[in-house]
Parts: C-alpha cells; sequence; structure tokens
C-alpha cells in the first residue's frame, strides 16, 4: 500500500475516521450528518485574517493561532486553561438547542407582522427555504449559540473568538462574491442578523454598537433595485433599516441627524408596512427634522441672531408633530392599551404597574412617550433661551391666536409615571441574571394577565385577542426579552431629562420619583450584563 501521507479531510471526518470529500467551506458527510465541520489545517503558514468585529474590536486570527493571544503564555498548561474557559467546538447538539431556544423565545413570541418593526419576522418563512449551509442558516446558528451561551451560562466570553461566528463571517463573504446569492433576500437578512449580533457584543462589553453589517445590508438592497424583483420580504427590511437609525436616534439623540439624511430624502415607501410602528418611525424622522433646526435657532440666539420666521415656522412644525402623536393614538388596537394593575410588591411603581400583550408593544407606546417628551423637551428649551416678548409674538404668528398658552412642564410627569409603570412588566421582581435557571424559578414573580387577582373581563378579552399566549410561553417572553427593552427606554428617558430643556421636566418630577427611576436603571445594568450571576 502506498502511503500518500496523512489525510487532508476536515478535522471533524479525521477524528471519526471517516472517508471525507474535502468540500469547502463545509465537506458533504458533516452537512449529510449536521455535524459541525471542524474545517482544514492549512497547507501553509498564512497571515491573520483581520475584520471589523465592531461591536468588540476583536481580531480574529489564523486557524494556527486563534487559540492563543500575545500576552497569554503558550505552555500546553495555558493553553489547556484557555480551551476549558472556550471550548474550541460546539457539539451539533448544542447547536440543535440554540437554534430551537433563539426561535421559540426570541424570533416568534410576541412579534407580528401588523405591529412589530424588527427583521425577525421574516425570518421563520425565509430559513425554512434555507440549505443547513446557507449565508442565513450558518448566521443563525452563530447568533443563537451565543445567545444561548448567555442563557445557559452566564459570562463574558466576547472577547474569545466565536468559532460559529468565524464560520457565519467566512460564509457571508463567500455569498457577497457570488453574484446569485448576494441578490437573495436571505442573504441581506444574513447581513442584518449578523449586525444583531455584534449588537449583542457591543452590549457585553459596553460599547457602540458600529454599522458595519447594516450598511452592508442597506447597500444590498440598493445594488437590487431595479435588477432584483422586489419582495414584501425586501420592503419590510428596508422598513426595518429604517427603523434602526430612528431608534439610534431616539437613544442618543444627537444634534447631528446626518445619519437620517438618507430617509429624509427617500419619503414615503408605499412598498413598506404601514402599521402603527412604521407610522411612529415616520414622527421620529419629523422629531430629527426639529431637532436639526433647533440646533440652527440656538446658533442664532447665541449670535443675538435670531430669524423670527424661523422660529415661527418651526413652532408651527413642533405643534403639527405633538398633534400627530396625538392622532396616532387613534391606530392603536384596543387590545394593545396597558391595563393598570394595582401591585403592592417591592417591585411595583408606587403601588401600580401596567401590563401589556407583549414586550414589543410595551415598547411601541414607551417610543411613543419619549417622542412626546423630546418635542416637549425641544419647546421647553426655546422658553428658557429665547426673549419672552420675540418668543410670545412669534407663538403668535404660528398659531394665529394671542391667548396661546406655553407648555406646561407638567405634562411630562404624566408620561414619565407611564414610562416608569412598565418597568415592573419589563423586569418582575428580577435582581440578577441566573440564566436559563430564571425560565423554571416559581420565586420571580412577572405581572401577567394570568394572574389570579386580575379582573375577569380584562383577562377574558386578552385570552380572545391575537396576542394571546400561555402563562408558560408569556413568562419567557418577558424574562428573555424585557430587561433589554426596559434599559432602551430608560436610556432614553435619562437622555431626555438630562439635555437643556430637560431639567424644567425634571422639576416637575417628585424627588421619590427620580430615586425610583436611578435604581431602576441599576437593577437593569445588573439583568443586562453577561456577566452578573446569581
Amino acid at each position: 500500500m502506498v502511503n500518500h501521507g496523512p489525510s487532508k479531510g476536515c478535522s471533524t471526518c479525521r477524528k471519526r475516521r471517516v472517508k471525507c470529500d474535502e468540500g469547502r467551506p463545509n465537506c458533504r458527510e458533516c452537512l449529510r450528518l449536521r455535524r459541525v465541520c471542524g474545517g482544514y489545517e492549512p497547507e501553509k503558514k498564512i497571515r491573520g485574517i483581520r475584520f471589523k468585529d465592531q461591536g468588540t474590536g476583536a481580531r480574529l486570527l489564523s486557524p494556527i493561532s486563534r487559540s492563543r493571544s500575545p500576552r497569554m503564555s503558550t505552555t500546553p498548561h495555558a493553553e489547556w486553561t484557555r480551551q476549558a474557559v472556550m471550548p474550541a467546538t460546539i457539539t451539533p447538539s448544542d447547536e440543535s438547542s440554540a437554534v430551537c431556544f433563539f426561535l421559540t423565545s426570541i424570533a416568534s413570541l410576541g412579534r407580528s407582522f401588523d405591529s412589530t418593526q424588527g427583521f425577525l419576522e421574516p425570518l421563520f418563512p425565509v430559513v425554512a427555504k434555507e440549505h443547513p449551509d446557507s449565508v442565513l442558516s450558518t448566521v443563525l446558528t452563530a447568533v443563537s449559540t451565543k445567545l444561548w451561551s448567555l442563557w445557559k451560562t452566564p459570562t463574558d466570553s466576547y472577547q474569545t473568538p466565536h468559532p460559529p461566528f468565524t464560520r457565519a463571517l467566512s460564509r457571508l463573504q463567500a455569498a457577497l462574491n457570488d453574484p446569485l446569492e448576494r441578490s437573495k433576500d436571505s442573504t441581506v437578512l444574513g447581513a442584518i442578523l449578523m449586525h444583531f449580533y455584534e449588537s449583542l457584543a457591543a452590549r457585553s462589553t459596553h460599547q457602540r454598537t458600529m454599522r458595519a453589517h447594516q450598511d452592508g445590508a442597506r447597500a444590498l438592497l440598493e445594488h437590487g433595485a431595479g435588477s432584483v424583483p422586489d419582495s414584501d420580504c425586501r420592503a419590510y427590511l428596508r422598513s426595518y433599516l429604517r427603523h434602526c437609525d430612528v431608534s439610534t436616534f431616539m437613544e442618543m439623540q444627537p444634534d447631528d441627524t446626518a445619519s437620517l439624511d438618507v430617509w429624509f430624502d427617500a419619503g414615503w415607501d408605499d412598498s413598506m408596512p404601514a402599521n402603527p410602528s412604521a407610522v411612529l418611525d415616520l414622527i421620529g424622522l419629523s422629531i430629527a427634522d426639529l431637532q436639526k433646526r433647533l440646533s440652527a435657532l440656538m446658533c442664532g440666539l447665541a449670535k443675538n441672531n435670531l430669524d423670527s420666521l424661523a422660529l415661527a415656522t418651526w413652532w408651527q412644525d413642533a405643534s403639527s408633530v405633538d398633534a400627530q402623536l396625538l392622532g396616532w393614538v387613534q391606530l392603536v388596537p384596543a387590545s394593545w392599551q396597558p391595563y393598570a394593575k394595582p401591585e403592592q410588591d417591592s417591585f411595583a411603581y408606587f403601588g401600580f404597574c401596567d401590563i401589556y400583550p407583549t414586550v414589543q408593544i410595551a415598547t411601541i407606546w414607551n417610543v411613543w412617550r419619549v417622542c412626546r417628551l423630546m418635542v416637549l423637551r425641544m419647546e421647553l428649551c426655546l422658553l428658557a433661551k429665547a426673549p419672552p416678548e420675540t418668543l410670545q409674538q412669534t407663538i403668535s404668528i404660528a398659531t394665529c391666536t394671542e391667548e396661546y398658552s406655553f407648555p406646561d412642564p407638567n405634562r411630562g410627569r404624566e408620561l414619565v409615571d407611564s414610562i416608569c409603570r412598565s418597568m415592573p412588566f419589563y423586569l418582575g421582581n428580577r435582581q440578577n441574571h441566573g440564566g436559563m435557571r430564571d425560565l423554571a424559578d416559581p420565586a420571580i414573580r412577572i405581572p401577567n394577565y394570568h394572574d389570579q387577582d386580575l379582573d375577569e373581563a380584562v383577562r377574558t378579552q386578552y385570552l380572545r385577542g391575537d396576542q394571546a399566549m400561555s402563562l408558560l410561553d408569556y413568562r419567557r417572553h418577558v424574562l428573555v426579552q424585557g430587561p433589554s427593552h426596559a434599559l432602551l427606554h430608560l436610556n432614553s428617558l435619562i437622555k431626555v431629562l438630562s439635555k437643556e430643556g430637560g431639567e424644567l421636566i425634571c422639576r416637575g418630577l417628585r424627588g421619590d420619583q427620580v430615586v425610583w427611576i436611578r435604581q431602576q436603571f441599576l437593577r437593569v445594568c445588573k439583568l443586562t450584563d453577561p456577566v452578573t450571576q446569581r
């Protein structure tokens, strides 16, 4: 027998001592058995591959040096210790459990095309048609295994290269080089899902999420415009990208709104969804425009060169936006209205908490409240800075009345109260992130429509509605998704109150309200921190 040297098959087939066809990136034998293909040893030493993992700033190394670090000893004991912390491979059973957890607990519960404005709604119908080796399936596995690891054993492991992520990145790069794959809806969805992964990484390391994959997804959609048939999925993903940019603006509230220029120029797109969340995004664009123009007015005030006509136009538009926000409530289905439940537990907001059908619906309401607070803050900012006589005359012109009443800072107290009453719904009585144990912990209380002390008519209306869930699903839905949404809204609220004009809203709050908000912010930071363990 002639010895042709060591096998060049993948590491998985070599360990199993079976023939490998050496297919790349994954061999057929591993695909057939749905195993994790371990990849191939390089024929010669190659330079490490660098890429923008913008969530963590990490650098992936070549397969030879992937488990090493310049600051780490390369002794066998050190290598063994590192592998014990972060296994080099994830078993097929882990991947299967992770994907199931992601699809059932995150991608499905609480979501529908009629309400939410995310990217996960079209995931099920698209991924069902995909091959296990497709770019979307590979990225889905990477995202799922990372979330699964955070819930199964809460720990901060984003600093370590995650093997499914390296495979997903490689598969996405291969798809972008293939004209046929590049034009598929599933490739765009895969790029957006990769951005979701990096958002998780950024959150775990307290860094700002970068836009590499989000901008890449937008480029794919623009590249296919005119040459690729428009589909409901592509229209929905365009709407999601707009939602991302508007949501980022709502959370950060920068004076510079250049990142939204592409949506200002696009105008209304009839192919995009027109549900309440999408309509709120369009109003959010108007608020961003008000913020941009307010910055220009403030510059004029600083130079004692206030443009009265521009001020009058701004005030008129601000009043119009606030009227649109009040009118938006009429678009909301009756089943979305929160139920104010008396609650004596310590986690309640001064004896009350609001219950919502889903986390997503609660979030849509809170975005609406933040929008109203932002408009109010900008109006109060002008009141504090502009000369009273000039402002009164300008507002009279803008509103066509001489008896216009200035906005009342106390108006913000009710909006702040409503946001605070949603926090017990998002967080329950949890104090720490305990991973999978939380899902089965009877000591954790989540206010819900199945509570025995709830009004029977309210419970019946919920159970007959489109958003109804079993108690088990409802708890899992809120436990998994609630804290991250709560953090988003507390961030937005604190940002509004800390900007110019926000201090006038703060004066209308009670001292114990401010203390309560601070306590909830610290609590939600613990619940969303992957390092925290019980």
